[in-house]
């Protein structure tokens, strides 16, 4: 390998950042030497980085972090300190213990056949859903199998498609998650839905019914469809009205073992954990869920979650509880980590 004279801009930062995560400077020294720097250089240029203000500015600031890190830590290990399974599980529970046990603490939590009285239950069949929007166009998330970063590319895979023709191929395909209709299409799609929206009973007691028009969503797609691993922005109430979803959640305190790489997504797919590239996941406690037909599953802000369609399925998810649900005005990294 031919010697590198100097280190360009990638690598430069990948010094610094190192410089800042506490790295020995003998091994990002030896770490570039074996990347084709001759080694009085790339010595001269960690040793350079290692005393740059910057550095000892940016030190500082991983400090702080580094605080914030030890409570983290501190929760999980009381999270850890009690039963496993994370995520409670009832058949019934009234709006004052919701909000007391699950909503203002940040806990999740399945009600089994907690939507079973709604017409949607009933109602919603394939030839329904064709008989009352059938002849309306919709948009889809389409070609996700030919993109590896199809959630953080949404606005490129958009696709406008006939929702009758959708509604066959939903329940007619083979398993696959090329195509998924989600809340990505669903400034678009508002209006196409808009007498299907009056079989979905809004929960009064738990859900604001005077903001349920712009606060509500509509996911429809095959066995086979993923989500892949992120938190949301806020507090979700996921109904599930026809198919099964497995659904992985995470607390939030596992977020220095998640890898957020960008905005609120993870590199790691929990269904088949490279470990040798994330090898810091082994620390996380993974609790697993499947809502079916009825359930509704509270998926409180900040929880990492990973969504697999065991079947054809369609959800709605509402964010309109009577409770504080806006979080963003102090989140700045929409588009970075």
């Amino acid at each position: 390998m031919a010697d590198k004279l100097f280190l360009d801009s990638g690598w430069k930062c990948w010094v610094a950042e190192n410089a800042l995560r506490g790295r020995p400077a003998n091994e990002l020294t030896r770490i570039l030497v074996e990347n084709g720097f001759p080694e009085d250089h790339a010595s001269l240029e960690v040793e350079t980085a290692f005393n740059h203000p910057y550095i000892a500015a940016g030190s500082s600031v991983i400090r702080q972090l580094s605080k914030r890190d030890w409570v983290l830590h501190t929760n999980r290990l009381l999270l850890e300190s009690g039963p496993s399974q994370l995520t409670e599980i009832w058949n019934s529970i009234d709006a004052k213990e919701f909000f007391e046990r699950h909503y203002r603490v940040n806990r999740p939590l399945v009600i089994r056949g907690g939507c079973n009285s709604m017409a949607a239950m009933r109602k919603w069949t394939p030839d329904y859903l064709k008989q009352v929007a059938g002849d309306r166009d919709v948009q889809i998330q389409g070609g996700r199998d030919s993109d590896p970063g199809y959630e953080i590319n949404d606005r490129k895979h958009r696709q406008t498609c006939n929702f009758g023709e959708l509604v066959d191929k939903t329940f007619s395909a083979v398993e696959t998650n090329d195509f998924y209709m989600t809340a990505n299409n669903a400034d678009n799609n508002s209006q196409a839905f808009a007498e299907l929206w009056e079989d979905v009973v809004p929960l009064p007691s738990f859900l604001d019914p005077e903001s349920a028009a712009e606060s509500m969503f509509f996911w429809m797609g095959p066995a086979g469809t993923v989500t892949p691993l992120h938190h949301d922005l806020t507090n979700n109430l996921m109904i599930q009205i026809r198919g099964r979803k497995r659904v992985k959640l995470i607390a939030p305190e596992y977020l220095p073992y998640l890898y957020n790489h960008l905005h609120c997504y993870s590199r790691v797919d929990p269904e088949n954990v490279d470990e040798s590239r994330f090898p810091l996941f082994r620390n996380v406690h993974v609790t697993e869920v499947t809502i079916g037909p009825g359930d509704i599953l509270f998926l409180p802000v900040g929880w990492w979650h990973h969504v697999r369609g065991l079947d054809p399925t369609i959800t709605i998810t509402c964010t309109n509880f009577h409770g504080i649900n806006r979080f963003t005005d102090h989140y700045h990294t929409y588009d970075q980590i």
